[in-house]
């Protein structure tokens, strides 16, 4: 009878002890990538996609209405019109949170369509005038941001209690190493610059965002901060802050730095413009304005100017870089780079 007691105090003593190492932790650190499909997690991704400033990027990547001209002609394929389609197939969210604020980690991944419309006869009345060949590339790429969120209520109901306070640049593309982004540069008509070199480490804060993607809603809270408070959670992960406040019709001088294996001008544009709402985005082509040999590779600097929208709204433009020989080559497969710039028009 004493060894069953003393078996029955022991078991209970196990019980308390457990017990008290588990409330010792932080039930909200949920960093371990088992919660990556939690329950919770999916919650916030839910939060996440209902964002206007997240989801404004995805239309924007795709370019099933928004083709561009491919300019100097090529060797084998003379292109005339380039544009790619975007599905998303997979998309993962893995969460670091605590009682007030939470960041996350947003990975997406793509299956891809690039469409090449050109010829293989040198056209003889301008590029535009003779496409009779159509080739297409399929591909898949994986794109990444931060996402900060941001406890605003109390209800116990976590699609009610947090909302989207900030994001990063989403950032990624396919595999392969013969073409980076290195820098992007936005300069305002009144000659503000932003240098960008880690997309992940630069916030764009939302503010207050309507139920739709047209109209933008004012945020008297972070009007003068020019869209990103300079608070502490951003001091504390050294993120910096992203000045993407613009005024309607402004025009906006984009510079990228790329690093690319090939002495080739490579092919790179920016699209933008396009909504959730079925507005078709814009697409353009930036110019080579310098090339420099670095070791076996070459520094290249590009350069656009594009303009802003002419109504208040939350948008994205979208910097694709590709090499050369994608486009002029209907052999070489598709490697890609994307960079995405959030912005809003005030």
């Amino acid at each position: 009878m004493k060894r069953q007691l003393a078996f029955l105090s022991l078991f209970l003593l196990s019980i308390i002890f457990a017990v008290v190492l588990s409330s010792c932790k932080d039930p909200l650190n949920i960093n371990d990538p088992q919660f990556a499909n939690s329950s919770e997690t999916q919650k916030f991704l839910k939060i996440a996609e209902t964002s206007s400033s997240v989801s404004s990027f995805t239309p924007n990547y795709s370019e099933e209405q928004a083709m561009t001209l491919a300019g100097t002609m090529g060797k084998g394929l003379y292109p005339v019109r380039i544009g790619q389609k975007m599905k998303l197939v997979d998309k993962n969210l893995t969460l670091v949170k605590d009682s007030t604020t939470a960041v996350g980690t947003l990975v997406q991944t793509f299956e891809g369509t690039l469409t090449i419309e050109g010829s293989f006869q040198q056209p003889t009345i301008g590029i535009r005038s003779h496409v009779d060949t159509t080739v297409q590339k399929s591909f898949s790429s994986t794109i990444t941001r931060k996402i900060q969120f941001k406890k605003v209520a109390n209800t116990g109901n976590d699609t009610l209690d947090w909302k989207v306070n900030a994001i990063s640049l989403p950032n990624g593309g396919t595999t392969g190493d013969n073409i980076q982004i290195v820098k992007i540069i936005l300069t305002t008509q009144d000659g503000t610059e932003v240098v960008i070199e880690d997309p992940n480490a630069y916030f764009f804060k939302v503010g207050k965002e309507n139920g739709g993607h047209d109209n933008d809603v004012e945020d008297n809270d972070d009007k003068d901060n020019h869209g990103l408070e300079a608070g502490s959670e951003f001091k504390e992960h050294g993120w910096g802050n992203l000045l993407t406040w613009y005024k309607k019709n402004q025009p906006v001088k984009l510079t990228v730095e790329v690093l690319s294996k090939s002495s080739d001008p490579d092919f790179l544009t920016v699209t933008y413009g396009a909504m959730m709402n079925g507005n078709t985005g814009t697409k353009e082509k930036f110019d080579l304005v310098s090339s420099t040999q670095v070791g076996l590779s070459y520094k290249k600097v590009y350069e656009r100017r594009w303009y802003t929208n002419s109504n208040a709204t939350r948008m994205h433009a979208v910097i694709n870089a590709l090499p050369r020989s994608v486009v002029y080559d209907t052999e070489t497969s598709v490697e890609e780079k994307t960079w995405g710039i959030p912005y809003r028009v005030k």
